[in-house]
């Protein structure tokens, strides 16, 4: 008997161990995560990426830079405002644009985004949406934030209201 509750405590000892090294693990990698994402000032941003975003979008107010890491590759997500409308635009270091998001009234989700919301947090509240958008303009998912439960989330979607990706703010 002794063997056993010897064995039995020696595995669940393995097993506290596993997880405290797995939570570990997330916590340390989500921080380099969020570090990797930082504002810099105008001058920080490639003259390709100031180029390609001024001639593009000339009356743009309130600009911001970011630099992110994706992939081993720095990016650069330029935030501005134009014609009451908020958008957001990602960069290579090249200034060819990877990717769009426009913020939009959270009345304006299609229906099988907010049914999925809903499906997954019958008691949320969305306060922000963007759509999601190729170079081209074509709208490739929305990214959404909520309130359920009392936390905050941001949700990242397909078209089809398919949750991608969940993120706790």
């Amino acid at each position: 008997m002794s063997t056993l509750l010897t064995l039995v405590k020696g595995g669940f000892m393995k097993t506290q161990l596993w997880v405290m090294t797995v939570l570990i693990t997330f916590l340390v990698a989500s921080g380099q995560a969020n570090a990797s994402e930082r504002e810099v000032s105008k001058h920080q941003v490639p003259q390709s990426v100031l180029e390609a975003f001024e001639k593009a979008y000339p009356d743009a107010k309130e600009v911001e830079f970011e630099k992110e890491m994706i992939e081993g590759k720095a990016v650069y997500e330029v935030e501005y405002k134009e014609n009451n409308s908020k958008y957001e635009i990602l960069y290579d270091s090249d200034g060819v644009i990877l990717q769009k998001e426009e913020t939009i009234d959270v009345k304006a989700l299609p229906e099988p985004v907010v049914r999925a919301i809903f499906k997954e947090y019958p008691r949320a509240t969305i306060e922000e949406a963007e759509k999601v958008m190729k170079p081209d303009g074509m709208v490739t998912g929305y990214e959404v934030e909520i309130k359920a439960d009392g936390k905050k989330l941001e949700l990242e979607l397909d078209t089809q209201g398919k949750i991608l990706k969940t993120e706790q703010d």
